[in-house]
This record gives structure tokens, sequence and C-alpha cells, in this order.
């Protein structure tokens, strides 16, 4: 499938057997550490893009769109860094960018085709079944960063520069290059491919994805033929049928009692002709332990509470608020953040803060402290609130309001002389200046 997307045309293309895909000239040393020596490419022998996406079924294909399907709820937005204490504020402070900033309109809207969603879906799938997933950056006659789309990461190089870091990004077989500048390259980081390149989920799991599809064709064959055990058709010694005729008689013996369509009929054959079973007898095979075992393993792997995949089994009240709390911050939250990362470093530095328009600030986003004037693009967190933060949180609210405010609330009308121009502090009662009302 060949496509363009602004000045570059690429060709993805899904068939073909592993060993088929192309690889970098022979001379090129796979990159397992900085320590080791390097060379101009850098490839990962470790994982296998084409057939790794041959095994996204059943199990593995439920966890990994509910990975994606949980991501793509994450909204991103930009902010200018004003420096700690900036403006009197204490702590890291940053301004919102305006909407009508070209970096936030960019990332609610990245290309005419895909929204931030869809964007964020494929990454997600991307992450797992290769380990990397890269977004393209598309700029207008004026250099400026205009669309972000998806890019397959199924077949690529990395081109070393003169200072041994990424300098392009080499796409087979159609041997496009992109600059590295054009290229957000968001990794999942492993010592067996690091520091340049990711290693997929699914390539850690990849015989027991195998196993578990063993097992669906092997039960799907099983109850194809109506659970018969394959049986040999005998005639006397001494009986002459020519090799034609013993096909013919296998074909009609096939075409009537195989497959569940003909259960239940009954064999007749020519004199002399018996059946000889290869089984003692047919048995009821029970794939439910392994089938159960495999699921989890892949679950686990992926790090998919039960709940996620609609699995109730021992699943209660209590450990499916956890596990899915768990989930979304562990999982989700930490890709989003992964991604924020990824587009403040490779992205926000393109736009210049001279149009960044910002409304009111924010404080302690963030942990790491920013040089003023710089544009940081954070994630809005989708971690569910529990219930005793909600109750906190309300409890410390009420007590910055005064009970005439907390009336207004439930549409009730302010106290009478002035009684309710006081907060509640516990059992104190204190006035608009915070002194104790005795």
């Amino acid at each position: 499938m060949n496509f363009t997307i602004g000045k570059y045309s690429l060709s993805v293309s899904l068939g073909g057997a592993a060993d088929a895909i192309p690889k970098p000239p022979k001379e090129a040393p796979v990159l397992i550490s900085m320590d080791q020596p390097r060379g101009s490419f850098i490839t990962n022998p470790w994982d296998h893009p084409r057939q790794n996406i041959q095994f996204i079924r059943e199990t593995v294909s439920a966890c990994m769109h509910a990975r994606s399907e949980a991501l793509s709820k994450g909204r991103f937005h930009a902010y200018l860094a004003v420096g700690a204490g900036g403006g009197g504020i204490v702590g890291d402070a940053r301004h919102a960018l305006k909407a009508d900033h070209p970096l936030e309109r960019l990332l609610q809207n990245p290309n005419p085709l895909f929204d931030l969603s869809d964007l964020l879906e494929l990454s997600s799938q991307w992450l797992d079944a290769t380990g990397n997933a890269l977004w393209l950056k598309v700029r207008n006659g004026h250099g400026e960063v205009t669309e972000l789309w998806p890019v397959a990461a199924l077949s690529f190089i990395i081109e070393r520069g003169s200072d041994q870091l990424p300098a392009a990004y080499r796409f087979l077989p159609a041997n496009v290059t992109i600059p590295a500048s054009d290229i957000i390259h968001i990794r999942r980081a492993d010592i067996r491919s690091a520091p340049f390149l990711g290693h997929a989920v699914l390539s850690d799991i990849l015989d027991t994805a195998k196993a578990e599809t063993a097992v669906r064709l092997f039960q799907s064959r099983f109850f194809d033929n109506d659970a018969t055990p394959r049986a040999v058709l005998r005639w006397p010694a001494g009986s002459l049928m020519t090799q034609d005729q013993m096909d013919q008689v296998r074909t009609a013996w096939e075409a009537k009692y195989a497959t569940p369509l003909n259960a239940g009929r009954i064999g007749i054959l020519p004199d002399g002709g018996e059946v000889q079973l290869l089984a003692p007898g047919t048995k009821e095979l029970d794939f439910s332990k392994s089938k159960k075992e495999l699921r989890d393993s892949i679950r686990e792997a992926f790090k998919v509470p039960q709940i996620v995949l609609g699995d109730v089994e021992g699943v209660n009240l209590a450990n499916a608020e956890t596990s899915y709390m768990v989930f979304m911050r562990d999982v989700v939250d930490y890709s989003l953040a992964k991604h924020a990362r990824a587009f403040t470093r490779c992205l926000a530095s393109e736009f210049s803060d001279a149009q960044a328009g910002s409304t009111a600030p924010r404080v302690g986003l963030a942990s790491a402290s920013f040089q003023p004037g710089q544009i940081v693009i954070e994630h809005e967190s989708l971690v569910p609130e529990t219930e005793e933060r909600f109750m906190t949180r309300v409890s410390e609210l009420k007590q910055a309001m005064t009970v005439d405010e907390q009336r207004a609330l439930v549409n009730l009308p302010p106290l009478q002389n002035g009684k309710g121009k006081v907060f509640l502090l516990g059992s104190a009662v204190v006035g608009e200046n915070w002194k104790p009302i005795l």
C-alpha cells in the first residue's frame, strides 16, 4: 500500500514471511548498549513486527484494544513555563496556551483524517506489537509543523549522524529516508534494544500467543469432525482393490460422515469391510483449564485486569475498582505521560513562545522545573478519584467557603444579620478576617 504524506511517499506491506524482512548492510552492528561499537545503522534483532502482527488474535487482540481504547481518552494541552515563583506564585507556574495557538490547535486536531484519539489508539497498538510508535511531523512551505501523521513501525533502520545520535529514519522496502527532526519516536524501553529502539510486549509472549491459537485450531478441527477419532477402513486379506477404488471409498466415506453436518448418520460398508478406530473411543476434551492459563498469562503480560475484559469470575466490587484504578494509573496514565514527554521534547520546541497567548496560570503541574519561556505539553490525568480522596477534597473546599457560600450551592438564601459570613474549621468558627469568634 502506497500513500503520500506531505513531501514523503511511504509504502506499507503486511505480507511476507519474517525472514523476508529487509535487513541493513551486514557490516552494520546491532546496538545493544551504549558501550558497544557504534556503526552507522541502528537495528533491532529482538522483534519481528510482521510475525507479531500475525498473532494479534483472541486474547492478545482483546488486551491490545483494551489498552489502546483506554489510552485514546487522553487529551494533551500546552503550557508556557514562567519559572518557579513567577508572578508571585509559589512553585512551578505555567500559563495554559490559548485555544487558537498553533500548537494547541495541532494537539486537538493533528490532521484532517485522524483525530487525536485515533492516533493514540494506533500509537498504543504499535508500541504493544513492535515496541515503537512513530509520528511524522508534516511542515508547510515556511517549515512550520502543521500536521501529525502515524507511520507504520514495521521495517525501518536508524541512521547515525557524525555525533553518533539518530540523524535519519530509513523505511524499507520503499527506502524512504526522513530526517530525525521530522519524527516523534515513542519507544518501550528495554535493555535488549536500548537506547534508541523499543521492545514489544507481544515479542515476549509470542510463544504463549501461538499456543493459544494452536489450542483454538485443534479444538475447532476436533469438533469439525464431530469429535470422531481417526479411523481405518479395513477389508479381509486377499481383497483386491486398486488405488482408485481406495480413493473413491475414502472420499465417499468423508463426504457422508465427516463434519458435524453429517452427525448421527449410519455408516454402511461393502461386504467384508470394517472400521478400526485408532483411539479406544471418543473422549471429551476439556480445554477450559489450558485456555484459562494461557489467557491469564497474556492478560498479565499486558497488565490488563479481568474486569477490563469483561471477565467477572472471582471479581467483586472492591477488587474490581482497585484493579481498574491500578490499570488506569500504572498503564494508561503512565503511557500518556510518556507521550507528553516525547511531545515536549520533539514538538514543543518547534513553536516560539512569542505567540504563546495564555490564560490563568497553573501551579505545580509536575515535579520537574522548566526554564522560563519554555513550552511544556502535559496530559489530562485519567486516574479515577477515590471516594475517600473526593470527600477529603470536599472537606477542604468547604473550609475555604463561608456558610453563606455553601448554602448558595444548594440554592438556600444567606443567613440573617450576617451570621453566614463565617468559616467553619472543624469545631471552630472564624470570621472573615480568619479570627476565632467566641
